[in-house]
């Protein structure tokens, strides 16, 4: 993914000597986007000595300096600048990124830049897709995505996703001020965990059974069962909400049991994930 960033020619010369004053031959500067697309993106630049660039960076050339592109951020680096401000005496970089904080659309098709671990959907046995691979994204949501190469459909987890690239939408929670878990919150962190042939999450599913909040000792117990006994995205299912229960301010544990009794029927489907699969 190319993306267009402009470095006003005093940033430039504002950078050049400040990575020369670091006396590290060949060093350059990093540009990345913590926490992108949500309200507490964070664009940030700094030091890149040689060797510590990421084999997926996209290299910027701006004079004598050098500006790597973090992967995962490229789409929340659209139209950035970066400039000088002067504040009295002194003068200030400053970067603007107009789109660090809207959630970023993932491309419907790609060339995996490196190769990268998923999980083969539905029989979660794992593979290592090729770097150059030729992939279409088929779903994005609740911090993984989903893609399908020659015929066959992956998941890749949210680490392995934003390693080439991509990313998806995950909440993000404030911090409640009463110091407590907010079970309000634990439903919302597992409205984030989909099927990964569906795109429907498992509360919207009906495969969430038992959900309770411990706040004495800070942990929640979640009971859940799965469509179908064989699924072999089992425990990818169970990891995925356990890790969004972990998300939660306050909780410091989350044990998540998957069940079969009772068995999970289509009339524990809701009604609104229904009309979106378009089966009312």
């Amino acid at each position: 993914m190319s993306v267009d960033v402009d470095v006003s020619d005093a940033a430039r010369d504002y950078l050049a000597e400040l990575l020369a004053k670091q006396e590290t031959p060949g060093i350059a500067a990093r540009m990345f986007v913590h926490n992108g697309g949500t309200s507490k993106a964070e664009t940030c630049l700094a030091f890149c000595p040689p060797g510590e660039e990421e084999t997926s960076d996209t290299p910027l050339t701006f004079g004598d300096v050098t500006l790597y592109l973090d992967a995962p951020s490229l789409p929340y680096l659209r139209e950035s600048r970066i400039d000088i401000e002067a504040a009295g005496e002194s003068e200030t970089l400053t970067i603007r990124a107009p789109y660090a904080k809207q959630p970023a659309t993932p491309p419907k098709e790609l060339a995996l830049p490196m190769a990268c671990v998923a999980r083969r959907v539905p029989h979660g046995n794992e593979v290592t897709l090729p770097e150059g691979a030729e992939v279409s994204v088929t779903q994005a949501l609740g911090g993984s995505v989903t893609v399908k190469h020659e015929g066959n459909l992956y998941r890749l987890s949210p680490e392995e996703a934003g390693k080439v690239g991509l990313r998806s939408d995950v909440a993000i929670f404030e911090t409640p001020e009463d110091g407590q878990i907010s079970e309000d919150q634990c439903w919302q962190a597992l409205e984030q965990v989909y099927d990964p042939e569906i795109p429907v999450s498992i509360v919207s599913l009906g495969l969430v059974y038992e959900l309770t909040v411990d706040a004495q000792q800070n942990s929640v117990y979640l009971r859940m069962t799965l469509t179908s006994p064989g699924c072999g995205m089992g425990d990818v299912i169970a990891g995925d909400a356990r890790n969004r229960l972990m998300e939660v301010p306050f909780v410091e544990n989350a044990e998540v049991d998957i069940v079969f009794d009772p068995p999970w029927t289509f009339d524990m489907v809701s009604d609104a994930a229904r009309l979106e699969l378009g089966l009312l």
